[in-house]
């Protein structure tokens, strides 16, 4: 859950952009219905209405945009996992499985984002590859786990 004071930074880069400032009320509502986002995803969000849209947001837009965000992350780091040959993992190290059953296994994930149905295993797993993404970009290095 998104901490008030990111929030408020947030609200106030959105109003900037707008020439409009938001009252405590409109801010503690808005806040309401975009709690569970994270600080990124509703900076990622802002950004993207500002390039695209000539008006203020309402929330809904907010959500919209929010939720594009966060399939757009997800997607992000899927690819990554490719990259990094998770699709060929099998349950034996010592095996690893051939392209075409890497395929599906990418499209099946695929499958589940569009349908919102991740499974907890899987879910841990994008966790776990959006740190590693992440300390990549960081330290600016390549890594490859069937390496």
């Amino acid at each position: 859950m998104m901490k008030m004071d990111e929030f408020v930074k947030a609200v106030s880069y959105l109003g900037m952009a707008y020439g409009k400032e938001y009252s405590q009320a409109e801010t503690m509502q808005m806040y309401q219905f975009l709690k569970d986002y994270d600080y990124q995803t509703i900076i990622n969000a802002v950004n993207s209405i500002i390039r695209t849209s000539k008006f203020v947001p309402k929330i809904a837009e907010l959500i919209e945009e929010c939720d594009k965000s966060k399939s757009k992350s997800k997607m992000e780091v899927i690819d990554y996992m490719w990259k990094s040959g998770y699709f060929k993992l099998s349950y034996t190290p010592e095996h690893q499985l051939s392209d075409e059953h890497a395929q599906r296994n990418y499209n099946k994930v695929i499958m589940w984002m569009e349908r919102g149905v991740l499974p907890d295993w899987l879910l841990d797993d994008i966790c776990y590859y959006r740190k590693l993404m992440q300390q990549e970009k960081l330290s600016g290095s390549s890594m490859n786990l069937l390496n």
